[in-house]
């Protein structure tokens, strides 16, 4: 008679045991203190047989699962992975995830196709960046055909983000790096501590309304934003100089300019109408830290928005599977939602084209390679995006 199957949740910290697989023990070893891992494992007396791996944002309902594996030489493979995935089911159950996900990049996700079916997560539709199963119904599923873009430095997530915001309107739209430079340096504050500066919300607006997009701005502060950012008191006042042109520059424009916080709720009626919104966050809530980041919101379900981060941490073995089409509850996106100290709120509301201009005028018209971009930057990931 078969010894039964144990299962154990390896807790964070914990190395992994031995009898794991080569393959398996190193990715374990690379995972060990990544934020949000998940690991469960099966047992057969003193036997590993088999591991499920997921990881997760805690502001998101979605697990993304990335390895499972059972022993090819157990007597009963399909309990043991039965067994892994009733564990991941009650921990999602008690944990608040609805959603598990697989990356279909090739190489991504370690998962063979039985195992895949065992957690019953069927073959992704042609061209998605995931397969993906809801576990529980909370609603009719939101949809978008809004385009993931991870952006390529530290300091271009305003610009990724309105990138894509343009791309989930218009799916014709241009949606690559010449671009994503070049929105940058039309809406950055200029300097940040230790390199180039993030993406100003009137710069950003400025950019997006000079390519013919309808834009309106929350902004709830009158006083320059993101200061904190400048290490010292030249650096802030250059910030500052250009936050008022920039502001100066919106109203000439014309463009719409709410001066206080939105509410989560005109954000979702927002998005339910059409538009997209590109909204400020503090990534303590994601990453641990505080630090400003551009993020795109741009489908809601009855309980959450759907958003595209444009930045995944590679030392916590994120992919694009983890940062597009996030499912985040409304209360975890207004938590999300302030920055600074004292706190203050910035989003976009970005509507469709209003003119036909082509994106290959725009491109040249506005995106030149000028040699102020210092390639040495794009190492430098984990500050402002």
């Amino acid at each position: 008679m078969a010894e039964p199957i144990n299962i154990t949740q390896l807790l964070d910290g914990h190395e992994a045991p031995q009898g794991v697989p080569a393959a398996m023990a190193e990715h374990l070893a690379a995972i060990q203190s990544a934020r949000g891992r998940i690991v469960f494992m099966a047992y057969r007396g003193h036997a590993i047989v088999g591991l499920l791996i997921g990881r997760r944002r805690r502001t998101s309902t979605m697990l993304r699962i990335s390895h499972f594996w059972v022993d090819a030489d157990d007597i009963d493979r399909n309990a043991v992975g039965s067994e892994l995935v009733s564990a991941m089911d009650q921990l999602s159950l008690d944990s608040d995830i609805l959603t598990w996900r697989i990356a279909t990049v090739p190489g991504e996700d370690a998962i063979s196709t039985n195992l895949r079916a065992i957690a019953g997560i069927a073959a992704a539709r042609s061209g998605a960046p995931y397969a993906e199963r809801r576990l529980r119904n909370d609603g009719p599923t939101a949809s978008s055909r809004t385009p993931i873009y991870t952006q390529t430095t530290g300091f271009t997530c305003g610009s990724a983000s309105l990138m894509m915001a343009f791309a989930g309107l218009d799916p014709s739209s241009g949606i690559d790096r010449l671009l994503e430079l070049a929105m940058w340096r039309e809406a950055t504050t200029v300097v940040s501590m230790d390199g180039p500066g993030g993406c100003d919300p009137y710069g950003l607006a400025l950019a997006a309304n000079s390519r013919g997009h309808a834009v309106k701005v929350f902004m709830s502060t009158s006083e320059a934003i993101l200061i904190d950012r400048g290490n010292t008191e030249a650096k802030r006042d250059l910030m500052k100089f250009v936050q008022a042109d920039f502001k100066s520059r919106v109203l000439e424009a014309g463009i719409e300019v709410e001066a206080r916080a939105f509410t989560i709720a005109e954000l979702r009626s927002a998005v339910a109408g059409g538009s997209i919104a590109v909204v400020l966050i503090d990534q303590r809530e994601t990453h641990g830290r505080t630090a400003p980041h551009w993020v795109v919101a741009h489908a809601v379900s009855e309980e959450h928005f759907l958003v595209n981060d444009p930045w995944f941490e590679v030392d916590a073995l994120e992919n694009a599977a983890d940062v597009v089409d996030l499912p985040i509850r409304d209360a975890m996106l207004d938590r999300m939602a302030w920055y600074g100290e004292p706190a203050y709120r910035a989003a976009l509301i970005i509507g469709p084209r209003a003119t036909c201009a082509s994106d290959d005028a725009d491109r040249s018209a506005h995106q030149r390679r000028d040699g102020v971009f210092d390639e040495a930057y794009e190492a430098e990931r984990g500050h402002l995006g």
